[in-house]
């Protein structure tokens, strides 16, 4: 069996004006990260990789099968949380642990009991009394109680505070204790995703411009902050995406020690995942990759990184 429990290969989606065309994996006993702006495809990959959407192209598995035919028995070995979707609003606590029960023969009532207590979350009130926070809170611990193999995690942390967000995040964490599991999620928080995961995509208009460790974003990635004579002069060798700013222009680049040692005057600030995706959506300079580019840069950075 695969040690990716998740594959997409050059899979497309058309929608009016929009294409999304998605190579990327999910390897077992990882969290991976996909980021990216709103409207950029992170749902739509997510409803694809779920069996909830259809794609035109490409071919994509979930645990080792096909995504378009995913049985009930691969399905019972996934958690899934979407920021679109919801319970009924009449439901109690009670109402959707009995029917998860009956779906998930795995169901664990006891620990979703405990870590709705943890996070005082009521089991007697109706979903339509919850708020935007308790309800990212409730879906979470839902999709995590029947202790699946892998968690599909769309924006699990919205509407949570600092605390709640760090409660969650370490609940992951542990999840994560018990060999042999995956998740795949996205947030706008990037604090989440770069304590959290191993490593992360970008994508942007729908298709991956970049796939990267946390270890490499922070060992070796910058942004170099140039006037507009450096911005001319500079050795573009290295670099990854710029955007012109007020003043000057930024530049992205995974190799800052290069550039600190060949353009030692050049300001560097430490590439985050806000600057990283800020500067990737503003390149004018090149447009979306196509699908075979995105898998020929993946298989580039994958060679970097081992």
């Amino acid at each position: 069996m695969t040690d990716d429990f998740v594959t997409l290969d050059r899979v497309t989606q058309h929608y009016t004006g929009f294409t999304l065309d998605v190579t990327m994996r999910v390897p077992k006993d990882s969290i991976t990260a996909l980021v990216g702006v709103n409207g950029s495809g992170k749902t739509t990959t997510f409803r694809i990789i779920l069996g909830l959407a259809k794609p035109d192209a490409g071919t994509g598995t979930l645990l080792g099968t096909d995504v378009t035919q995913l049985p009930n028995s691969v399905k019972r070995r996934v958690g899934a949380v979407l920021a679109d979707s919801s319970f009924d609003p009449v439901f109690t606590g009670t109402d959707v642990i009995r029917q998860a029960k009956a779906f998930y023969p795995t169901f664990n009532a006891t620990l979703c009991r405990t870590l709705l207590t943890r996070f005082s979350l009521p089991e007697n009130k109706p979903m339509s009394d919850f708020s935007t926070g308790m309800m990212a809170k409730f879906k979470t611990i839902i999709a995590m109680s029947h202790e699946p193999d892998v968690l599909i995690l769309d924006e699990p942390t919205a509407g949570l505070d600092v605390v709640a967000r760090n409660e969650l995040l370490d609940l992951l964490r542990a999840y994560m204790e018990t060999p042999g599991r995956a998740i795949l999620i996205s947030s706008h928080n990037s604090k989440d995703i770069e304590t959290l995961c191993d490593d992360f995509y970008v994508i942007d208009r729908g298709r991956i411009r970049l796939h990267e460790t946390i270890d490499r974003l922070r060992d070796d990635y910058a942004v170099l902050m140039l006037t507009d004579d450096q911005a001319a002069e500079l050795d573009r060798t290295h670099i990854l995406a710029s955007a012109r700013v007020r003043g000057g222009v930024h530049a992205l680049t995974d190799a800052r020690r290069y550039y600190e040692e060949n353009m030692p005057g050049v300001a560097v600030a430490r590439g985050d995942i806000d600057e990283l995706i800020t500067i990737m959506t503003a390149d004018q300079d090149a447009a979306p990759p196509t699908a075979a580019e995105s898998h020929n840069a993946d298989a580039h950075n994958e060679r970097n990184q081992s």
